[in-house]
């Protein structure tokens, strides 16, 4: 391999035991790139009410968002093989179960509850793959170079994923389509974590209550650490950002024909996100992480801001690609500075917050330009979220600099 200096990101790829486990953690990640659309359309076919299967796939939602970084501390705690295997089994074992409920009819409650549990269980196997690269690229710069590229994989998945969901769902039954993610998760995860990179990496376990510093330790947590709070900010911001752009681009292009017109933009900006990973990923940018993450979110705040003063179309989708463009760097510094804040016992678990936290800002997002367009219009959404987002970018400024209180106990 050439020096880590000059790393491509072919150098990355066929690393030692890179395909396999990489492959395979995609395999699994690409369940979730196509549950949404067959969960929405099994409930609505079972129950009638569109309704009811918005607050279905919003109950998936929630809690494999909100959960997402319990069931990260239950990898570091126990072990990434024993949890994974259970979480996967237990959430392909609920897609099944809600495919009969499909098929037989099961009541709206039913089905949202079932839906509800789904999310719950869902196996974290992107945090769990970001983990695994940083032990498999230990160079910062091999690492910078493999978060880049598992971000615009990502990115692709959800992408291509709600695609191939829409195509399936033309010709097969929702019920028999929720059959697919739900074995692609168990295939995924059971090879993920019987490849040689995860099963030759031992389970570190937690100090126990018996060592001072063990205690110590597990009197902290990772939000109450300033310094980690300022990281997870600007993944907030690019939440906000994606959430806004979810529900403006459409209000913005309305009609049957708009609907289409907007897709398009909203696909730019996912393809401005996956050349902004890419090319970020090949740069050698000087810097502390915490820095850049919050340039990076500053450049992106200022170009979808950018997007509300005008009315123009063209320069609408110019602005929203270019903000695409700084949107998967803000993710892949917070990844990278992220495994720093986890230590041996919590990477896991460090690496979620960082989703979790761009999810309650998409949330917020969605809510607040729903809020903003109906009172006033789509062009002062795009104002009121980048003012919102600058603000949350200064507290995360100062939080970054702050002096931590260090814990500490003599033995």
């Amino acid at each position: 391999m050439p020096s880590t200096q000059h790393a491509r990101y072919v150098d990355v790829l066929t690393m030692p035991d890179v395909p396999l486990t990489f492959l395979s953690a995609l395999v699994g990640r690409s369940a979730y790139a196509l549950v949404i659309l067959p969960l929405l359309f099994a409930v609505q076919a079972t129950t009638g009410s569109v309704a009811t299967a918005g607050i279905a796939v919003a109950a998936y939602g929630v809690t494999a968002s909100f959960l997402a970084p319990f069931r990260a501390r239950l990898i570091d705690r126990h072990g990434r093989r024993p949890v994974l295997l259970v979480l996967a089994v237990a959430f392909g074992g609920v897609l099944a179960t809600l495919a009969v409920g499909a098929f037989a009819s099961w009541s709206g409650a039913t089905m949202v509850i079932l839906a509800g549990i789904a999310g719950s269980v869902a196996p974290p196997l992107g945090p769990a793959m970001r983990v695994a690269w940083s032990e498999l690229a230990r160079e910062p710069v091999l690492l910078r170079k493999a978060l880049s590229f598992d971000a615009v994989i990502e990115e692709l998945l959800y992408l291509v994923g709600p695609a191939a969901a829409g195509l399936a769902l033309m010709v097969i039954e929702p019920g028999l389509v929720l059959l697919v993610p739900a074995g692609l998760v168990i295939l995924g995860t059971v090879l993920f974590v019987l490849s040689p990179a995860i099963r030759r990496v031992p389970h570190i376990r937690p100090a126990t209550s018996t060592s001072v510093e063990g205690s110590a330790a597990r009197g902290r947590t990772l939000l109450g650490n300033t310094h980690f709070i300022g990281l997870l900010l600007p993944a907030v911001v690019a939440g906000l950002v994606s959430g806004n752009l979810t529900i403006a681009i459409p209000a913005a292009f309305p009609g049957t024909e708009g609907a289409a017109a907007a897709g398009i933009v909203l696909g730019l900006f996912a393809g401005g996100s996956a050349v902004g990973g890419l090319v970020f990923g090949a740069l050698r940018i000087p810097g502390q992480a915490r820095v850049q993450v919050i340039a990076i979110a500053f450049i992106l705040v200022v170009l979808s801001t950018a997007v509300g003063l005008t009315s123009d179309a063209a320069w609408m989708t110019v602005a929203v690609v270019a903000a695409g463009v700084f949107f998967s760097p803000v993710m892949i510094v917070a990844y990278f500075a992220a495994n720093d804040f986890g230590g041996e016992n919590r990477k896991t678990e460090s690496t979620t917050w960082v989703n979790t936290s761009h999810n309650i800002g998409a949330a917020a997002g969605s809510a607040l330009a729903g809020i903003v367009i109906e009172v006033t219009g789509v062009n002062e959404s795009f104002l009121a979220v980048g003012a919102i987002a600058l603000l949350l970018l200064v507290v995360a400024s100062f939080l970054a600099y702050r002096r931590v209180k260090e814990f500490s106990r003599q033995a």
